[in-house]
């Protein structure tokens, strides 16, 4: 039903009748219009068509009767219209029995009278609130179809010969009918039943409604022809809204329900959002002005009718905010002690806690409480060591204290926990952080470990640097006091004096390496970043080692240059370049017996230049590499047992190449030999010519 036309349809022609009138009305007026359209257009076939065969008298009363009947329905009587259906056993009548129209044999009519006259029968059905009207229709419908069947004579020929197999007419109508009749009252008597209930719910509510505690309003619904509600109106109010507000139901009453709303509770207050358009049917509400809280609930017992009832819950939201500011004021306390508290169950399950750095350990309640200790991070052990805890406190009303870790999102993090029992059922835990005293306790044993160990090494330095400082001296002493004497042969004399100039060199580096030493120990090293040639440095390098092979070595040395443009170099420290470079080539002719080394570099790019120094020497064992950067530190083995050494030119080259932005690295195998290399960043580089194809 299309309901802007339907309303535009009853306001007009019925705007004093009741709402159930006028939906009765406008469906009759329907089923009456359709009527009348379809024999006026019935009428208009005939004539048009030409056919002598109707009877016009007829057609044309049946015309009438529409009209007859929405008269009557304009007038707001229904029965009146209703009573026009007796006219359908008439134009039966007419139209298949009677004498004066031309119509076929009763006989072959008979089943249409009973479909027009069972249609009539199923309007009353529907529209009828009488049975007697049925009963009288049906009785004069019978005897129409009785009177019908004797002209016809075939009232009992429907019982014998062929027509056996076809259904009565008569007995057919008279078995829906009654089927029709016996369902309308069967249907009649559960809306009664319905309408009873439903009229005994809205008593109760209304009783509810009067009798309650609670303010409560009843709310007329105003709606607009297309059924949307324009207005909302206080229908009336009970006992408790009156001394409540201090308001009378006559002050209240057909007012609009907002502006009502808003009076009594001296605030704004928007009632049609909350009856129409949220889905909620309960709301808190403060009413500041008043400073009280309220429950707000929609009740909706049919389409127009709402209640609304308040619930005055004040003292409760009172006492939760006293009770939510006591628990912050105390969690404010507690957090301004350094520590963590729990309140841990027997059972290990956490039920509240105080965390002063929450954000530093990313604990919220929604992960702590309700979990276990099994579930927050602690190993398994500790688990069952921390709940035996538990357990021991709540049995002996003890004090344990248990020392653990705890993985965090930050990291881990170091904690001493005291459990003392809280009640029967739970302890209460404090939790300190240690971390950082346990780490200083770590840091300081292993600076305490760290200087022993620096301490036995520079002894062992300064007892190993006094006898290697005093064997070159007293072989440099000796022979030149030999020299001095004379009486020696030109090769003799030129043996002592190798001797005196290696021994005098060999005492030189040392002192040079202890100087570099202090210098790195007191963060005193200077760098000097400037252009450097590398080939010239590498060369000199280069130059200056091959001399010092001893004779009787069988070792090669092989300078290998990547770019061999003179003016090919980057800027860097060219000192420390070069001391590395003398430290690194140096330590590879002192562990090569047999074999070659070899200096050179090559071009990472145009990013990085890479230095390289190889020998084939005895090479260092894999367990051995992470020690041999420490500092006095030697490696044992046949040639230190037989050399003299300090055991920090390799430190002192590692840090060197550090300051200059690199990292020294290494491969070794033992018996095959050792490469040392470090990368630098190629800055400002000239002489290096890149080909792009």
């Amino acid at each position: 039903m299309n309901k802007p036309f339907y309303h535009i349809i009853t306001e007009k022609l019925w705007p004093e009748s009741s709402a159930e009138n006028k939906k009765k009305l406008f469906e009759l007026f329907i089923a009456v219009a359709i009527l009348g359209v379809a024999t006026l257009v019935n009428l208009i076939i005939k004539l048009t068509a030409g056919s002598g065969s109707f009877c016009l008298i007829c057609d044309i009363g049946l015309i009438l009767i529409p009209v007859l009947a929405l008269t009557c329905l304009l007038n707001s009587k229904i029965n009146c219209a209703l009573n026009t259906i007796f006219a359908v056993p008439l134009f039966v009548y007419a139209y298949f029995i009677s004498d004066f129209s031309i119509h076929p044999q009763p006989a072959d009519t008979v089943y249409q009278s009973v479909g027009w006259l069972l249609a009539g029968a199923f309007f009353l059905f529907y529209f009828a609130e009488s049975e007697t009207k049925i009963v009288l229709y049906s009785i004069l419908s019978a005897f129409t179809l009785f009177f019908q069947l004797l002209k016809a004579n075939q009232f009992f020929g429907f019982f014998t010969g062929s027509s056996i197999l076809l259904p009565h007419p008569l007995v057919t109508f008279l078995l829906i009918v009654a089927a029709g009749f016996f369902l309308r009252r069967k249907y009649s008597r559960i809306v009664e039943k319905l309408t009873e209930n439903l009229k005994s719910t809205r008593q109760g509510i209304s009783k509810v409604v009067r009798e309650t505690g609670f303010p409560v309003a009843e709310i007329k619904a105003v709606r607009d022809e297309e059924g949307n509600v324009v207005q909302l109106k206080i229908e009336k109010v009970n006992n408790a809204f009156e001394s409540f507000f201090n308001i009378q139901l006559y002050e209240v009453k057909e007012q609009e329900a907002n502006y009502i709303f808003e009076l009594v509770l001296r605030d704004h207050f928007d009632l049609n959002k909350l009856i129409l358009f949220e889905n909620h049917k309960t709301k808190e509400y403060h009413a500041s002005k008043l400073d009280l809280w309220f429950k707000i609930h929609i009740l909706k017992p049919d389409y127009n009718r709402f209640y609304v009832i308040l619930e005055d819950f004040t003292k409760e939201k009172k006492k939760l905010a006293e009770l939510e500011n006591s628990k912050r004021r105390y969690k404010v306390l507690l957090e301004a002690i350094p520590d963590m508290f729990f309140v841990i169950g027997k059972d290990g399950t956490y039920e509240d806690f105080v965390v002063k750095e929450s954000d530093l350990y990313k604990l919220d309640d929604a992960n702590i409480i309700g979990s276990t200790i099994f579930d927050v991070g602690f190993p398994q052990n500790m688990a069952e060591k921390i709940l035996k805890c538990i357990h021991s406190s709540l049995k002996n009303n003890s004090i344990e204290t248990i020392e653990y870790s705890l993985a965090t999102p930050n990291g881990t993090y170091l904690f001493e926990m005291r459990l003392a029992k809280l009640n029967s059922k739970s302890v209460i835990s404090v939790a300190r952080d240690i971390t950082r005293r346990k780490t200083a306790e770590f840091n300081l044993e292993r600076a305490k470990k760290k200087a022993e160990e620096s301490d036995r090494l520079k002894s062992a330095f300064l007892a190993n640097l006094s006898h290697e400082i005093r064997t070159p001296l007293n072989i440099i002493t000796n022979f030149t006091r030999m020299l001095a004497e004379g009486g020696l042969g030109s090769s003799e004399r030129l043996e002592l004096s190798d001797a005196i100039s290696q021994n005098g060199t060999q005492l030189l580096n040392m002192i040079d390496n202890t100087i570099h030493l202090s210098k790195i120990e007191t963060d005193s090293v200077d760098i000097s970043m400037n252009f450097c040639p590398v080939n010239a440095l590498v060369r000199d390098t280069y130059n200056r080692y091959r001399t010092l092979i001893p004779d009787g070595r069988q070792v090669k040395m092989i300078l290998d240059l990547d770019v061999p443009n003179p003016s090919f170099g980057f800027v860097t420290d060219r000192r420390l370049l070069l001391e590395t470079l003398q430290i690194l080539v140096d330590n590879a002719i002192k562990y090569t017996r047999h074999g070659e080394v070899l200096l050179g570099y090559e071009m990472l790019g145009t990013d990085a230049i890479k230095f390289r120094i190889s020998d084939t020497g005895i090479g260092i064992p894999p367990e051995e590499t992470e020690n041999i950067f420490s500092r006095f530190y030697r490696v044992r083995n046949e040639i230190n047992d037989m050399t003299s050494g300090s055991g920090i030119g390799l430190p002192i080259a590692q840090h060197y190449v550090q300051l200059l932005g690199g990292e020294l690295k290494l491969e070794s195998t033992p018996g095959k030999g050792t490469t040392f290399w470090f990368a630098l960043p190629f800055k400002e580089g000239q002489g290096y010519l890149r080909v792009v194809s």
